[in-house]
């Protein structure tokens, strides 16, 4: 496949950025195919689906903390989305609707408060950078928020949980720094 990059009208930068760009592609599908194969093994892959779906809507503009490498990534998010799917799963008629609906408001409250937050992998680049990326957060978590409002409480359960990630991503990005423009307003 990288022979591809070597065409003589790319230059350098591109055919970087190309590389790149197909080991990013690579390493997510890498992920994909194990998270659900475990979900599929574990006959949880729709809740699965759920929860990855409501975490990588936010996490895309939200952003939030990072692990260091792959193999910590991978680990963690086997663990986070069918590991922990198929308990929650197991044990999710023990969930009040009372507390499913505190998690979730909560959690969409520290969104709004914290999001988004900037890594060193993935900064705010500057104010308008920031601005964008809020609009298209509030945009989503109405989105997530109508959805949630509509859909049945197994359903519900799946999303708060993935809502419930992404919050928790933030959280640990607070703790660990904030970096470039985390600290003006908009």
């Amino acid at each position: 496949m990288f022979h591809l990059l070597n065409q003589e009208y790319f230059s350098n930068l591109e055919r970087e950025k190309l590389k790149f760009g197909i080991q990013l592609i690579l390493s997510e599908l890498y992920k994909i195919i194990l998270i659900y194969s475990l979900a599929y093994l574990l006959d949880c892959i729709v809740p699965t689906l759920i929860a990855h779906i409501s975490f990588f809507l936010l996490r895309q503009v939200c952003f939030g903390y990072h692990f260091s490498n792959l193999y910590v990534c991978i680990g963690t998010s086997i663990i986070t989305f069918p590991i922990a799917v198929k308990l929650i799963a197991s044990y999710y008629n023990m969930i009040s609707g009372t507390l499913l609906y505190i998690i979730f408001g909560v959690s969409l409250i520290l969104i709004y408060m914290l999001a988004p937050k900037g890594t060193e992998k993935h900064p705010l680049i500057n104010q308008n950078h920031k601005k964008y990326l809020r609009k298209k957060m509030m945009f989503r978590v109405f989105l997530i928020f109508g959805i949630f409002c509509i859909v049945n409480f197994d359903v519900k359960v799946f999303i708060a949980y993935g809502v419930l990630v992404e919050t928790i991503m933030l959280i640990a990005q607070s703790i660990k720094g904030e970096f470039y423009y985390e600290m003006d307003e908009c």
